[in-house]
């Protein structure tokens, strides 16, 4: 039976932005939101039509590229889904909408200029199992009132900066950028098209490549599930400037199979558009990789996944905590994994089911991160980066996505912390099954509400 699941950093986020991406990572309600206005500023100049929005007023730069040809402009944001939108709702079936009848024989701008695309979308198979992404469709999970939940956090505070930065420069590049799905082109590449066999660097000069390949290798050796084939691989910006990577993903039957003169049209454009721009720093802007994400193999197509995005780190990176963030980031979506292999899930609303699988998640990595036969990383300072990790700002209650409050995060780290710490006595690792047993039993008091504690 397959699964879909939340993400990493925080889920839930209200239906305001241009697709629900996150992790785990993906971004918090205020960069959604700063990005919703801005879509909104975009539809002002022309671009789309929304109504029931506030509307602000963002001043354009002076064009230093020619306007794109209405062909290029065919995607909404508004409607744009996510691929873990899509696979979280279990659809994944959104089709491909490219000319029917095309000959390419010119050259590609002139055909691309010349033809009407549509509104270009990219998804997986049905039914595959994906961590640290969400959809926006539930009832009331639990009632806000009786948690302590805060929306305003570090994490939030330096992506909304760089976001807002690349609005107040230049709103209609970064438009220009998602139309052409730079938002969703590393993610897809790295699960359709990136192995260990390809070469694999972590961070934007590859900075954390050794951290995660010993975390990595510690994983695979403390969890009693077959490991062998899990892939750990990388998600960069840097590939959208690379126009035989992105042609290659445009004329991808898995992305959006365009005919291979659109493909280099929009390949070039794309590539234009980020080399040119202030903010964006060639693809390596972190809006476009600001995920982690763990996904079930498809046979035939892609195996086990753990992806790995630059911007997530890059976050953690900045605030100090570079020393703990990928090996604790990696160690969560390895969790995930340990719940595909085994299984592992409960009954209940998408909101509640998602919210238990993450703070599972989130329960085994504390547990792998301070055990003395696991990453072996100190207590204090792995509880510091979760303070931050956990405080992105998952308060959006009534999400399918929903993660737990930054509290429960908290106590299930510390319920993982615990375990290890008697393990140190102990000198054993316990069996995932053996942690799954206890992990139900401290459940109920994770999830406890806690508003009326704090205000006391």
């Amino acid at each position: 039976m397959s699964r879909t699941m939340g993400g990493i950093g925080g889920g839930g986020y209200p239906e305001v932005a241009i697709r629900a991406t996150k992790s785990i990572t993906d971004l918090d309600f205020h960069a959604r939101s700063f990005i919703n206005i801005c879509i909104d500023h975009r539809v002002q100049a022309g671009y789309g039509s929304r109504t029931g929005v506030t509307r602000v007023t963002i001043p354009e730069p002076a064009a230093s590229l020619p306007n794109p040809p209405s062909s290029m402009l065919r995607k909404n944001a508004l409607l744009g889904s996510s691929l873990l939108a899509a696979l979280a709702l279990g659809a994944c079936r959104d089709q491909v909408t490219s000319p029917s009848a095309l000959s390419p024989t010119a050259s590609s701008r002139s055909v691309a200029q010349s033809s009407t695309l549509g509104t270009l979308t990219a998804s997986l198979p049905a039914g595959v199992r994906i961590a640290d992404r969400f959809d926006h469709v539930a009832g009331n999970v639990i009632n806000p009132g009786d948690y302590v939940c805060s929306d305003v956090t570090p994490v939030s505070t330096w992506i909304n900066d760089k976001i807002l930065t690349t609005l107040r420069v230049e709103p209609s590049r970064l438009f220009e950028a998602i139309d052409d799905l730079a938002d969703q082109m590393p993610l897809y590449e790295a699960i359709f098209y990136q192995t260990p066999a390809t070469t694999q660097y972590f961070g934007y000069t590859g900075e954390h490549t050794k951290a995660i390949g010993k975390a990595e290798r510690q994983l695979k050796g403390f969890w009693d599930i077959p490991s062998a084939d899990i892939q750990v691989v990388a998600m960069h910006g840097s590939m959208l400037v690379d126009t035989a990577r992105t042609s290659a993903m445009y004329r991808s039957p898995y992305f959006t199979a365009l005919p291979p003169a659109f493909a280099s049209f929009y390949a070039d454009t794309l590539r234009r558009t980020l080399v040119n721009s202030k903010t964006m720093t060639d693809g390596n802007y972190p809006y476009f990789t600001f995920n982690s994400v763990a996904i079930g193999g498809v046979p035939g197509l892609f195996a086990d996944k753990i992806v790995m995005g630059d911007g997530i780190m890059a976050v953690y990176d900045d605030l100090g905590f570079g020393d703990v963030a990928p090996q604790a980031i990696l160690a969560h979506e390895y969790g995930h994994q340990v719940q595909f292999a085994k299984n592992y899930g409960i009954g209940g609303t998408p909101a509640e089911r998602t919210r238990f699988q993450e703070l599972n998640a989130d329960a085994m990595a504390a547990y792998f991160l301070t055990h003395s036969r696991g990453a072996t990383l100190n207590q204090k300072r792995v509880e510091e980066f979760l303070q931050v990790f956990y405080d992105i700002g998952d308060c959006q209650f009534d999400d399918p996505g929903h993660h737990g409050t930054p509290n429960q995060r908290m106590s299930a780290a510390r319920f993982g912390f615990q375990l290890a710490d008697e393990a140190q006595k102990q000198g054993h690792i316990l069996t995932a099954d053996a942690f799954q047993a206890q992990f139900l039993a401290a459940y109920p008091t994770i999830i406890k509400p806690d508003a009326k504690l704090a205000a006391k």
